[in-house]
């Protein structure tokens, strides 16, 4: 796993558009990763190994699970950028590993449609008569 690391590194710095300053922007990586930029899967595509690892060939196609490359980049083992061995994120998440910012199926369902919710934290609140 550790060669792997060192494959995909000294490859992604070949790609000037994925280096600030001699690192490796992980966001840049995983932004053309998503939108399956020409660019990086060509560059992914010239070792072997990496091929492997990251594509799938069905019915003579090359398929590239982007997913598995995401969850790769953002491994602390390759390229850590910080002191812990945690993800370094703040949220919610749905009890795996998926945070509720990632995935569109998340709806906040109020059950009181027809009526305003109006909240303060002010003592002028306080003496305010609503008719409602």
């Amino acid at each position: 796993m550790q060669n792997l690391f060192k494959y995909l590194e000294n490859l992604l710095q070949k790609e000037q558009s994925f280096i600030s300053d001699g690192a490796i922007l992980k966001n840049a990586v995983v932004e053309a990763a998503l939108n399956l930029d020409s660019r990086l899967l060509e560059l992914l595509m010239q070792f072997d190994t990496i091929k492997a690892h990251f594509f799938t060939e069905v019915s003579g196609v090359l398929v590239f699970d982007k997913v598995k490359f995401q969850d790769f980049i953002s491994n602390k083992a390759f390229l850590p950028d910080s002191y812990t061995s945690f993800k370094n994120r703040i949220g919610l998440t749905d009890g795996g590993r998926d945070y509720f910012s990632q995935s569109r199926d998340v709806v906040l369902a109020w059950p009181y449609k027809d009526c305003v919710l109006e909240g303060g934290m002010t003592n002028e609140d306080r003496g305010r008569n609503e008719v409602f």
